[in-house]
């Protein structure tokens, strides 16, 4: 049971990420939509999360002997991820890093892309622990021992 919440969380989590850098603005200025590959330095953002993504696959999938270091890992990746999300969303109001050119005189406001960024790297990394905490638990009560 809890290797099928992992991998459903971890799916969701990677789904989360994919629609974040794709599909949903991450500023709004007035009716004009910024997507994420608008933002000076995406591609770090973007690096951490597949990195991420790939590790949490790999937490999740197999059965290593290193866990504790494969959760470091994740942990450490997530933190980058969080944070460069973090960093890319503040930006939101950078309107000449953004734009070349005129720059719409509007209110600039973030979009959704980087709060949906943040929620699926979090749903990614829970995905990891719970995958973890069932590795953990198989090891320490196999279910042939003798009473």
């Amino acid at each position: 049971m809890t290797r099928s919440v992992a991998l459903s969380a971890a799916f969701v989590g990677a789904a989360g990420s994919l629609v974040s850098i794709v599909a949903l603005p991450w500023a709004h200025y007035g009716d004009i939509t910024v997507p994420l590959t608008r933002f000076p330095g995406w591609g770090g953002y973007v690096g951490s999360v597949v990195a991420l993504h790939a590790c949490v696959a790999w937490a999740v999938l197999t059965r290593t002997a290193r866990q504790a270091l494969t959760l470091a890992a994740i942990a450490a990746l997530s933190l980058v991820a969080v944070g460069s999300a973090i960093l890319l969303t503040l930006a939101y109001d950078d309107a000449s890093a953004l734009f070349s050119g005129a720059v719409p005189a509007v209110v600039p406001r973030p979009g959704l892309g980087g709060i949906v960024a943040v929620l699926a790297i979090l749903i990614s990394a829970g995905a990891a622990a719970v995958s973890g905490a069932g590795h953990r638990a198989m090891a320490v009560a196999p279910t042939n021992a003798r009473p």
